[in-house]
C-alpha cells in the first residue's frame, strides 16, 4: 500500500499485532513466576506498550516508566535528556521489563539500561518492537519484533515531525 504522498506501508496493523503477540509469549516465558515492573520508554513506546501490557500474564506486575529523549525540535542530540526517572526505591532488587519502540543505533536503550542498573534493578529484560539490523547498534535487545530497513519510518507510535504516532500501520517515508 502506498499513500498519496508516496510513502509506502512497510507493516500493516495486523502484522504488527502478530509481532506483539509473539513478543508477549517470549516475555511470559522468560519472566514467569517473577515479580516484574513493566517499564516503557516514553513517549515513542506508548502505543506498543498499550498493546503489549494486557497480553502479559503475570500475577505480580506493576507499571512504571522512563522518559528519555534524544530529540529536541525534531533534531537528534548527542546526549539525550532525562525527563522522568523512577525513584531508586521503586526499582531496587526488582526485575524490569524495559519496553522501547525501535532499536536503531542503540543509544537510548544503552542509556536506559545503564540508569536502571544504577538505580539497583536486579535484572533487565529489554524488548523492542522494531529494529534496524543494518545499522551498527552499540547494544542489542533481548527480545526484538519486526526488522526494518535503514530508512526513516513512522506510524504505530513512531513520529514523523512530531505527528503520525497514531497511524495504525508502519510507513517508510518517501525519499
Amino acid at each position: 500500500m502506498t499513500l498519496s504522498n508516496g510513502d509506502r506501508c512497510l507493516y500493516t496493523y495486523d502484522q504488527i499485532l502478530d509481532a506483539i503477540h509473539t513478543i508477549s509469549r517470549q516475555i511470559n516465558l522468560k519472566t514467569q513466576s517473577k515479580e516484574v515492573i513493566f517499564c516503557p520508554v516514553m513517549s515513542g513506546s506508548l502505543v506498543f506498550a498499550g498493546h503489549l501490557l494486557p497480553l502479559l500474564n503475570h500475577q505480580h506486575l506493576s507499571v512504571n516508566y522512563l522518559h528519555y529523549s534524544r530529540y529536541k525540535s525534531d533534531q537528534g542530540l548527542n546526549m539525550g535528556e532525562w525527563k522522568y526517572l523512577p525513584k531508586r526505591e521503586e526499582l531496587v532488587n526488582r526485575h524490569i521489563i524495559l519496553i522501547d519502540d525501535i532499536l536503531d543505533q542503540g543509544n537510548t536503550l544503552q542509556e536506559c539500561i545503564k540508569i536502571l542498573k544504577k538505580l539497583g534493578a536486579k535484572t533487565i529484560l529489554s524488548c523492542v518492537l522494531f529494529y534496524k539490523p543494518k545499522t551498527k547498534s552499540i547494544i542489542d535487545a533481548d527480545i526484538k519484533g519486526l526488522e526494518l530497513p535503514n530508512e526513516y519510518v513512522y506510524g504505530f507510535g513512531l513520529d514523523k515531525s512530531g505527528l503520525h504516532r497514531n497511524e495504525l500501520n508502519l510507513y517508510v517515508k518517501n525519499t
